[in-house]
């Protein structure tokens, strides 16, 4: 008896093995409209959206296919029956529409402005990005239902904000809202800093490109520096779900064609006669414009307008969420506001900066040549807010600490012997 109930448990064991492995090689299945299948996990659904996870190329990438890519979405797809056929309409789901009675939440994110500035590194940064997440989480919800438009509009800018960039979209945006960009202008950085975005939409003026790095106006980066910045854009575009050949040449003279082919696949090729299509010729960097981009499908859609954006998403009613302001086509939401009064600032600092620096030496001067005490305190007392104000300008922008001295650590040893200083001319 004893004999049999081991034999019993041992083929529970085993049952139990068997299912899991049968989970484990388990795989989801996005269908999407031009036939192709796109295997992995899901980790998100909203509103006809899917976020799934798979591998390109041996790197595990996260993508995101919006109402109107997709025919069908299987859930442990290997261990389903056989599928209905794609073009089943009882498979297809319904456009991105409310979930009963909820029309999904939606915010504009300006990076950079003509007013204020622009900059990659100084005024768009992933610093500020990463503080407007409680804000977005306030106003758009936390069940994954929002949305976050990322609308570029900058020229370039520091390359090592790229990453930084990157890596809070990548890892803190897209997790939480089906985050999606709108370019104006991204050029350069810009360009980079949105390359990790699977969803890229146009305004009809919209450029996005010209990626070369330059150490001065007139010597572009090469050697070893180059090579780092390739291999990094290599791996956010899969972060986006690009062909690495498309970033490569916006960052390289580099000779690129593409053919769509009867499922409407895009295939990319690096030299100019393989595709049916020229991208790029030999002795160009590439930029793309909004009819190149729709051409072969980087660009999602082209929309000057909330509603135009929307409709090209898949939706048929959003809620921007916000205050109507003079001069702005969309409601500024809370953290668009401090976006806005971030660049503010940083204008205000970047102009005032030397002001400040000018007003601190003087005052210091000043306390130096008094030999009064009390007196001499006044001056170290106005010494010491000029000094503050320009602290303050550092720790709302940390990148100054390398555009005015040189990097954090030159920053930190310049402050504390200030402080050292002016505690100094107070005995």
């Amino acid at each position: 008896m004893n004999k049999l109930a081991g034999v019993l448990r041992l083929l529970v064991v085993l049952a139990v093995a068997v299912l899991a492995s049968a989970r484990a090689m388990a795989s989801d299945r996005v269908t999407l409209k031009d036939g192709k299948v796109v295997e992995g996990t899901i980790i998100r659904e909203v509103e006809g959206a899917v976020w799934i996870k798979t591998s390109i190329g041996g790197v595990e990438t996260e993508l995101m296919y919006g109402p109107s890519d997709v025919t069908k979405i299987e859930h442990d797809a290997a261990m389903a029956p056989k599928a209905a056929a794609a073009t089943d309409p009882k498979t297809k789901p319904d456009a991105a529409k409310p979930v009963g009675n909820k029309v999904p939440k939606a915010a504009i994110i300006t990076l950079g402005d003509e007013e204020n500035g622009n900059m990659v590194g100084v005024y768009m940064t992933a610093e500020i990005l990463h503080r407007a997440i409680p804000l977005l989480e306030e106003e758009l919800g936390t069940d994954h239902t929002g949305v976050v438009v990322l609308r570029f509009h900058s020229g370039g800018g520091m390359g090592l904000e790229v990453q930084k960039i990157s890596d809070v979209i990548q890892n803190e945006y897209k997790p939480r809202w089906r985050t999606v960009g709108w370019i104006e202008s991204a050029i350069s950085s810009a360009a980079m800093s949105a390359h990790c975005l699977e969803e890229i939409y146009f305004t009809t003026q919209g450029n996005y490109g010209a990626c070369v790095g330059f150490y001065s106006l007139d010597k572009a980066v090469e050697g070893y520096d180059l090579q780092k910045s390739l291999a990094e854009m290599e791996r956010i575009s899969a972060r986006g779900g690009y062909n690495s050949y498309i970033m490569r040449a916006m960052q390289l003279q580099m000779p690129l064609s593409a053919h769509i082919d009867e499922n409407g696949d895009v295939h990319w090729y690096a030299d100019s006669t393989s595709g049916e299509m020229i991208v790029n010729r030999p002795t160009e960097i590439l930029t793309f414009n909004a009819v190149s981009a729709m051409k072969v499908k980087f660009s999602k859609g082209t929309a000057d307008s909330l509603d135009q954006l929307a409709k090209a998403m898949g939706y048929q009613e959003l809620e921007w969420v916000g205050k109507k302001e003079k001069n702005t086509p969309w409601p500024v939401s809370k953290a668009e506001k401090m976006q806005m009064d971030f660049r503010h600032q940083v204008h205000t600092d970047e102009a005032g900066t030397n002001s400040y620096y000018e007003t601190y030496r003087r005052y210091v001067a000043a306390a130096a040549s008094e030999p009064d005490q009390k007196e001499r305190g006044k001056f170290v007392g106005k010494a010491r807010q000029a000094l503050d104000k320009i602290k303050q300008a550092i720790r709302n922008n940390p990148n100054f600490q390398l555009t005015i001295f040189g990097g954090k650590e030159n920053y930190e040893k310049w402050v504390e012997e200030q402080e050292k200083l002016l505690r100094t001319l107070m005995k």
